[in-house]
């Protein structure tokens, strides 16, 4: 097998725009002082969060069923770092999708959204559970940043056109 199976690939770069998507609203989120405007965001946040956990269990399991290239490096050394750095990157999207709920089960904005009170949003700084969920953000943007560099490496220095492996449409 020299590719990873066309839905394994779509979910790859689903879950790419997914997060870019969560990642620009959390901030918007942040950032916003408009709470009205903030009640209307919350739960797009939230779908694009859980969807991001679905996509990424369902990624597993079908990267696991359809089976997966052979490793990319000659070098075990480093083909045990890349298996390491997806696994990683699996768990801290997880992370990152757990401890989004957790924040929202603990922090009351559910409430507010129910009830359409931008009043009763909570002050996260107060929220225990979004230091979790923050910290899982950084660990996540290390290890994209990390992917992304040894992928535009194999491509682009190493010439070894790794990114076709991970591509919906093969070229």
């Amino acid at each position: 097998m020299k590719q990873y199976s066309k839905r394994t690939a779509l979910i790859h770069w689903l879950v790419f725009l997914l997060v870019i998507a969560a990642l620009f609203l959390g901030h918007e989120l942040d950032e916003s002082k408009n709470t009205a405007q903030k009640i209307s965001m919350f739960p797009v946040h939230f779908l694009i969060g859980d969807l991001v956990l679905l996509l990424v269990l369902l990624r597993i399991y079908f990267r696991k069923k359809d089976g997966e290239p052979a490793p990319a490096n000659a070098n075990p050394l480093l083909n045990k770092i890349a298996a390491a750095t997806h696994v990683l990157l699996n768990l801290s999207l997880i992370a990152v999708a757990v401890s989004g709920i957790v924040t929202a089960v603990t922090s009351g904005v559910i409430e507010a959204i129910k009830k359409g009170d931008p009043n009763l949003i909570p002050d996260f700084s107060k929220v225990d559970a979004k230091e979790f969920h923050e910290l899982f953000i950084g660990i996540m943007l290390l290890l994209v940043a990390f992917h992304v560099v040894a992928a535009l490496y194999h491509q682009f220095v190493v010439k070894d056109h790794l990114l076709r492996r991970i591509m919906v449409r093969r070229f």
